[in-house]
């Protein structure tokens, strides 16, 4: 993305991916970025530009319709721009999330955290099947 740095400047680039390697099974094994985050390299990589991570703990299908699930999902957002971080959290509203489902932790290098939790991901899959599910919190 860095050829895109001009075009990207002062722009919001959510990031939703989780930056792995896959096992023998071709599901997530290990972070491609340990005490890092992909989110923190696109930062680096396009300094002008807002990064700002979410979505990534969840099967695809809860990012567009969160109600289908039976127990509220919550979507984390990180970032460093409080005002792209808010722009992204009233664009997730506007795909069905409740303002209450949605939980900002702070800077870009919180999204190690989010990122790290794609290794629980394997495991449920393997024990429960490709159903829809979110890694949440629950309060």
């Amino acid at each position: 993305l860095t050829a895109l740095r001009e075009e990207l400047r002062g722009k919001i680039l959510v990031d939703v991916s989780n930056a792995t390697l896959d096992g023998p099974d071709g599901l997530p094994a290990d972070l491609l970025y340990p005490g890092s985050s992909l989110a923190e390299q696109l930062q680096e990589a396009l300094p002008e530009t807002h990064v700002v991570k979410t979505l990534n703990t969840m099967l695809f299908p809860v990012m567009t319709a969160p109600a289908t699930l039976t127990q509220p999902p919550t979507a984390y957002l990180s970032g460093e721009d409080s005002l792209a971080k808010q722009t992204v959290h009233e664009l997730l509203v506007d795909l069905g999330w409740h303002k209450d489902w949605i939980t900002d932790l702070g800077g870009i290098r919180t999204a190690r955290a989010t990122e790290a939790a794609i290794l629980f991901v394997p495991h449920v899959i393997r024990s429960s099947g490709f159903t829809p599910f979110a890694i949440s919190i629950a309060r």
